[in-house]
């Protein structure tokens, strides 16, 4: 997929492939808001928000994600250990295909995840019980994971595709990247606690 949004696959032409990085990031936003959409509104048929009982379930939920991330804990994220489908990339034009990822890697759970904040965050909009916020909690997880191409580039990949997937795994499994989870993880777990 990463290598379908390169500038090389667009030629010299710089403003083909900031258009596939600008579909690429607005299909993955679209689709994560719209997965945030779903668990708002399937959360208000089951009967959300569920007061206290919500907020120690988000709780433990960010609490045990977090162990995950601080501790190594062997938390399972939820996943699909399959990405997008490849045909794409040669079936259609590099901005439609580069769309087309976006959905698909938006829904998050559909792909690998290295990291179980969304889950938690997904726990939040299905929580809610209010599919707008639901969308709005959500959404930006599309747009850092549809932009996230452009971070593999300024992330050293000294080559094109292979080296910019190199780069983003390297980012992803990093200590910062354990930290920042960790952090946003702490912080939601102390935030559904301070509601009990």
């Amino acid at each position: 997929m990463v290598t379908t949004i390169t500038p090389v696959v667009h030629g010299r032409r710089r403003s083909r492939y900031t258009v596939s990085v600008l579909l690429h990031a607005l299909g993955a936003t679209l689709s994560a808001a719209a997965l945030g959409a779903l668990l708002g509104g399937a959360g208000r048929a089951l009967g959300a928000p569920w007061g206290l009982a919500g907020a120690g379930a988000l709780a433990a939920v960010a609490l045990l994600y977090a162990a995950r991330e601080w501790l190594g804990a062997p938390v399972p994220v939820p996943e699909r250990r399959a990405q997008v489908p490849d045909w794409w990339r040669t079936f259609y034009s590099p901005p439609t295909s580069a769309f087309l990822y976006g959905l698909g890697l938006g829904f998050g759970f559909l792909t690998h995840m290295g990291h179980g904040t969304f889950a938690a965050v997904a726990a939040v909009a299905l929580a809610s019980g209010d599919a707008l916020l639901g969308a709005a909690l959500c959404g930006p997880f599309g747009l850092v994971r549809g932009l996230s191409v452009v971070v593999g580039r300024l992330g050293g990949a000294e080559t094109e595709g292979a080296g910019e997937l190199a780069a983003l795994e390297r980012l992803a499994g990093g200590p910062g990247a354990r930290v920042a989870n960790g952090l946003a993880l702490s912080w939601l777990a102390l935030a559904s606690a301070a509601a009990l």
